[in-house]
């Protein structure tokens, strides 16, 4: 056979995966431009033993034009695999294009552990079960400088962007402008979430937690939670959790329902525990017609916030009060001012150090 010859059979043997060598029993992959090499090289991962490691090819988009199979555009993954985008030029990005109701990736199972490096997940659209960019189903999620943004779910799931039932893990990535029609805009984690140096902004939620809904445990460092909404706890939702909040910002997160919703900035209520360390409730707002709390709501008795060295500040709402409201809970001030919200700074509760 001549050279010629020789170059296309190889291309042609090269169209969906290319093998790299294994590496301390690291199987590894290049993954071609297309969603057909994509789905070939998940579904050759989960069946090989792991971990392994997919590199997607430079600069590509992999537009996935129909699901894989039902509610997911690519195969489930049931293994450990860590997907690295390019670090040359454009970063990867995944992405649903299609009229199909369909999220990205779906992790289930006790031994799937799914890492996603330097990429991009977008337009996701989940009709069932929530996480409209991601599901994580009792596995481990790990996301490392990672953009989750303009996914969906819609019907009863929570996550627009995200919804794990496992471990999850964000570090230096956003969660932006992604949607929920129940709770948990940006995320809603239900096991145990662990994030740092990440943006969540510009999520929305119909029911509770704009920015995410936490119930677990969550540890939450360096990080900032801007611009969401919903109905309910228009920055974070925490119930039944045990968590900590440590250099972080909380700012300008809205709740638009009226009644007895509240919580612009933070939500805190059955059973939770919440310590916030160094961090900044500022400038969060209800804007429905006799809403309270534009900061901080702890709600209901054998809920407990604990401040430290933070400050909760220009919360606004359209009732009393605008800073923080203790319905019968446990609220400690350590060296952090509440001061210059609006109608008022606490209550009804006595706060020790929060005044008017």
């Amino acid at each position: 056979m001549n050279k010629l010859g020789i170059l296309a059979g190889t291309a042609t043997a090269l169209a969906t995966v290319v093998a790299m060598p294994a590496t301390d029993a690291h199987a590894q992959a290049v993954v071609l431009c297309s969603q057909t090499a994509l789905r070939t090289a998940i579904t050759q991962a989960n069946a090989a033993p792991g971990p392994n490691t997919l590199f997607l090819a430079p600069g590509c988009t992999y537009n996935l034009t129909a699901p894989d199979n039902p509610g997911n555009g690519l195969p489930v993954v049931t293994s450990d695999i860590t997907i690295v985008g390019s670090f040359l030029g454009t970063q990867n990005v995944i992405r649903r294009q299609s009229a199909t109701a369909f999220r990205i990736f779906r992790v289930q199972g006790p031994n799937a552990h799914l890492t996603l490096n330097r990429l991009t997940v977008r337009d996701g659209l989940s009709d069932s079960s929530g996480g409209g960019g991601i599901l994580n189903d009792g596995g481990a999620l790990t996301l490392n400088s990672v953009e989750v943004t303009s996914n969906l779910a819609a019907a009863t799931g929570p996550g627009g962007g995200i919804a794990s039932s496992g471990a999850l893990t964000i570090r230096n990535s956003t969660v932006s402008y992604n949607r929920s029609t129940n709770n948990g805009g940006g995320l809603a984690s239900f096991g145990t979430a662990t994030i740092s140096n990440t943006t969540v902004t510009g999520n929305t939620a119909k029911d509770s937690g704009g920015g995410m809904d936490v119930r677990g445990s969550l540890t939450l460092t360096n990080s900032r939670v801007t611009e969401n909404s919903s109905d309910d706890a228009g920055g974070i939702l925490s119930f039944a959790l045990t968590g900590t909040v440590t250099d972080t910002l909380i700012r300008g997160n809205t709740i638009a329902g009226a009644g007895s919703q509240r919580g612009g900035g933070l939500v805190n209520e059955n059973g939770s525990t919440l310590t916030l360390e160094r961090t900044t409730v500022f400038a969060n707002r209800t804007l429905g017609s006799g809403s309270p709390v534009g900061g901080i709501a702890n709600s209901g008795p054998g809920n407990t916030v604990n401040l430290r060295n933070s400050s909760v500040t220009y919360n606004y709402a359209s009732a009393a009060p605008g800073g923080i409201l203790n319905d019968g809970g446990t609220v400690t001030l350590t060296a952090t001012p509440v001061q210059e919200n609006f109608p008022t700074n606490c209550t009804p509760s006595v706060i020790a150090g929060c005044t008017g």
